[in-house]
């Protein structure tokens, strides 16, 4: 919250700028405008950037900040929470981790409950964990990783439809995830439809600079075999 409010005083400073070079201008001066990209409404990290949620605005130059964009970024995401108002910087912005997927990648969709899903967004990296065995612990069972940073193109709900957005607030069934879909190479998916034929998959979200997991042995539970 307290770096929300400081980046809009940083815009507030920057609107306030451009109102008095509006006015010094009038004494004969000439101001030279440069077009500047302004965040139009308030934007989730990793959301696409796109001309529905960012507005380019032309300002007098000498208020524009080193490096601000001054054209839409195509095929890339927020690398952050960006606040309605702000310009546009390189750090606010990274690449589109489906934007440009290679001629080998597949798109894998992957039954999820909510529960399964947890707070995965679009754009997020995750690892793929296989459950096999009893229903319960006093059952048997075994736990172990399928596949470790594979990236999420897009949530599902019980429809078939796209999630909504956060701040559409969507309640009720439309806004329960029922699939997720996973961007993976062919041979991966081909692995991960044998193991949803074997057991129930579930997703782990990354940490912002989490790493995939190498090798991951499988995690026995209580009252089952390891085999």
């Amino acid at each position: 919250m307290r770096n929300r409010y400081l980046r809009l005083a940083v815009s507030l400073v920057v609107a306030m700028a451009v109102s008095f070079l509006l006015v010094v201008s009038t004494g004969g001066k000439q101001t030279v405008y440069r077009p500047v990209v302004m965040v139009a409404r308030d934007i989730e990290s990793n959301t696409p950037l796109t001309g529905q949620n960012l507005a380019v605005k032309n300002i007098p130059a000498e208020a524009v900040p080193a490096g601000a964009l001054a054209a839409l970024p195509a095929g890339k995401v927020a690398g952050q929470r960006l606040w309605q108002g702000e310009l546009l910087l390189p750090p606010m912005v990274k690449d589109n981790p489906v934007a440009q997927p290679d001629p080998e990648n597949r798109v894998f969709s992957i039954p999820v409950s909510l529960k399964a899903a947890g707070g995965v967004q679009p754009g997020d990296r995750v690892d793929v964990l296989l459950f096999t065995g009893g229903k319960t612990n006093q059952d048997g069972g075994e736990s172990r990783l399928i596949l470790s940073g594979v990236t999420v193109v897009d949530l599902l709900n019980q429809n078939g439809q796209v999630l909504a957005g956060k701040e559409e607030k969507v309640t009720g069934s439309a806004a329960v995830p029922a699939v997720a879909e996973v961007l993976v190479t062919a041979e991966q998916a081909n692995l991960l439809h044998a193991a949803a034929n074997t057991g129930t998959l579930a997703l782990a979200r990354y940490l912002p600079d989490s790493r995939p997991v190498a090798d991951v042995p499988p995690v026995l539970l209580e009252g089952g075999n390891m085999q």
